[in-house]
């Protein structure tokens, strides 16, 4: 048999991992300088181990994966991903766990495209295309199928043979870091992002899906005592961290629209589900606490929108953002339109709500109802394009997508002029409301579905896993507004109202049964201790 000259593919495979160990695992090896410069005392024959550990490991890997004929695009394919990934986590220190494939799975083109720079682009380039080229141009030498079982068998007992040396002489000092450093795991490109990659896709399309419950049949509103109906809008908010608001103490004037407005209440210490868009407006809607939240069950019953539906109010939601994510699937939703006054780049900023809010006010029937507004709030990283030139207060920002080459105060500048833009949204939707204040019992509730990282201890936007994710992406604002006329109706307290706010520690757990109460919902399913309004009303 005549053989083809050329690279043998044990030697392509060790390659490959060597690869990936000094240029696609860059957020690891940055993790592991960090873990050791703590030590008072280096050992640096077991830090050169763990080189040659991890050779072995992907070299094991990547040979059991290089598959005669199909080596070539299993690597580049690898490679491709395994760069974007190890961008993503090495500049912004991003974690793709199961919920964080899911929300790069729901995202859109518009929200996808922001993350594009010349920072990543050329990242891309040197750390893929450069590879990938020179992998698709490389001649493999061709062997008979059983030496080529032979030579990759070989390969891998040498492996086999590095890590059992390795273990014999340094096993407790392996055990001692990853006991201590169980994070590291979820820094490993590319065995994590895979690993969750195969989760979501389980879950999401072979998962044997639980039968659909309905819940709260017994739902039905309660008369109101002057005779007017009941209107509230939501706005669900995006990115926005409690810290940067001013009725929550920031010392920069981001409420300059709402600090003067009369009944608007800041609860100031609220949790939220998630650090992610995907995770975060499910749970908020639905009828599970955070701690025992999960995707699947939450898929297979009604949520709070559902119930608020089935009491006969009229309910609409309105979309500017990457999705509802399910929870408007059972009622009128509204994707707004591209308009030039408002939109540039795929995205439009959120005054495109305020163009057609009184008429769908005044659409509702007699019956009253609801109106979730699902806003771009403060969705990074490109900051800037949130906000219309002619509301931007703070100065300089950064005005790019690749934040860590913006210095802190031009981040921190464009991301408050976000904050501020959605603040005058928030006052102008108070103002329409109270344009009918004599004709309704009013309502308005603003909360963001999870907060964001500007840069501290190296972070950016957000998505960490919650356990180890920092207050800036776990704690949000949420405001409530009430017209004078649903005080009156509801009686409400709103001194008491206002001490919860500023003393009590609540979350997303609390919002279905409130909504329940703010829209005089009667249900079995409703609970008072998870009701802001519990005891002032």
């Amino acid at each position: 048999m005549k053989l083809t000259k050329g690279i043998n593919t044990v030697w392509l495979t060790l390659a490959v991992a060597l690869f990936f160990i000094l240029f696609l695992n860059m957020s690891l090896l940055r993790e592991l300088v960090h873990i050791f410069s703590a030590f008072e005392e280096l050992d640096y024959v077991f830090i050169t181990t763990i080189f040659f550990f991890f050779l072995a490991v992907f070299n094991i890997v990547f040979t059991l994966l290089a598959i005669p004929r199909l080596e070539k695009p299993i690597f580049i394919l690898l490679i491709i991903m395994s760069s974007i990934v190890n961008f993503a986590m090495y500049h912004y220190k991003i974690i793709f766990d199961p919920d964080m494939i899911t929300n790069i799975v729901e995202t859109d083109i518009a929200e996808s495209s922001s993350y594009l720079n010349m920072s990543l682009i050329w990242w891309f380039i040197l750390t893929a295309i450069f590879p990938s080229t020179a992998i698709a141009f490389i001649t493999i030498k061709r062997t008979p199928i059983l030496l080529d079982i032979g030579y990759k068998a070989l390969s891998i007992l040498a492996s086999l043979l590095v890590i059992g040396v390795i273990a014999l002489f340094f096993y407790k000092d392996y055990v001692y870091v990853a006991r201590n450093n169980s994070h590291l795991r979820k820094q490993i490109n590319p065995s994590y992002y895979l690993t969750s990659s195969f989760k979501y896709i389980k879950h999401t399309y072979f998962d044997e899906g639980l039968p659909y419950k309905q819940i709260g049949l017994d739902a039905h509103q309660l008369d109101n005592k002057n005779g007017l109906k009941n209107l509230s809008i939501f706005i669900v908010g995006e990115t926005a961290r409690a810290q940067d608001y001013e009725l929550n103490g920031y010392d920069r004037p981001t409420n300059s629209y709402t600090r003067n407005i009369k009944n608007l209440i800041s609860f100031k210490n609220v949790r939220s589900c998630g650090t992610a868009t995907a995770v975060s407006v499910p749970c908020m809607f639905s009828f599970q606490n955070k701690n025992n939240y999960s995707k699947k069950e939450t898929e297979a019953q009604d949520n709070v929108i559902d119930v608020i539906a089935r009491s006969n109010y009229d309910v609409l939601w309105e979309e500017n953002n990457s999705g509802c994510k399910g929870v408007c699937n059972h009622v009128e939703t509204i994707k707004l339109e591209y308009d030039d006054r408002f939109c540039a780049n795929l995205t439009c900023t959120d005054d495109i709500f305020l163009k057609d809010l009184e008429g769908r006010i005044e659409k509702m029937s007699d019956n009253g109802g609801i109106i979730f507004l699902h806003i771009m709030g403060s969705h990074g990283p490109t900051y800037n394009e949130r906000v219309p030139d002619s509301y931007k207060k703070f100065f300089p920002e950064c005005d790019r997508s690749d934040l860590q080459n913006c210095s802190d105060v031009e981040i921190k500048n464009s991301y408050d002029n976000t904050i501020l833009f959605t603040d005058y949204i928030v006052n102008r939707t108070i103002e329409t409301l109270k344009n009918y204040e004599d004709q309704l019992n009013a309502s308005l509730i603003y909360v963001s579905d999870h907060g964001e990282s500007l840069g501290e201890n190296g972070l950016y936007l957000h998505g960490l896993p919650y356990s180890v994710a920092p207050e800036t992406q776990t704690t949000v604002p949420f405001f409530l507004w009430l017209s004078d006329n649903k005080i009156k109706a509801d009686n409400i307290d709103m001194t008491c109202l206002k001490e919860k706010a500023a003393t009590n520690a609540i979350s997303h757990d609390y919002i279905s049964h409130s909504l329940l109460s703010l829209m005089n919902i009667k249900t079995k399913i409703y609970k008072e201790d998870l009701d802001i309004f519990k005891g002032c009303k």
